[in-house]
């Protein structure tokens, strides 16, 4: 089965045959977890640095300084997953190239995930993140290998060659 995943949200899974997904990470972070030892994944779409002012139906994995310990949190309740058997990867975050990018949405989400991840005493293995392509990912919940697909972000006034 496919998760889904869409802007703001999570999905978990300890399905061997699921795959999880998000489209598009531009300054978006994909945070993903995954247990070799409980074959289990978790991913959060994460949107906003923080969650201050959010609104009462947002989830908690729509906010970097949030979503961490909430997918872990989820994880832990549905597999018994403990930290410290934790693969994490983090994913977007990129930096548009117009000048015009005052809020620094990307840098700014990616800096406070990190910051977050090592207050909870995780470390991330791998990353794919900054620059300026957009990333969609597929990630398996059997192997835990996450693909992830580049596109390049068009921005107005700019030919991509294409």
């Amino acid at each position: 089965m496919d998760h889904v995943v869409g802007i703001g949200g999570y999905a978990i899974s300890g399905r061997p045959e699921d795959l999880i997904k998000t489209f598009a990470l531009s300054t978006c972070v994909g945070l993903v977890y995954y247990s070799a030892l409980r074959r289990c994944m978790g991913m959060a779409h994460i949107q906003l640095p923080n969650a201050r002012g959010g609104g009462r139906g947002d989830l908690p994995s729509r906010f970097a300084d949030v979503a961490p310990g909430f997918l872990l949190s989820k994880m832990t309740i549905k597999f018994g997953t403990n930290k410290n058997e934790l693969r994490v990867s983090l994913f977007g975050g990129i930096a548009p190239r117009t000048s015009g990018d005052c809020f620094r949405i990307g840098e700014k989400n990616l800096d406070v995930i990190k910051n977050v991840l090592r207050q909870m005493g995780l470390s991330y293995s791998d990353m794919d993140t900054g620059g300026q392509v957009s990333r969609t990912l597929v990630a398996h919940v059997e192997t835990g290998v996450v693909k992830v697909i580049q596109r390049l972000m068009a921005v107005p006034g700019i030919s991509t060659g294409r």
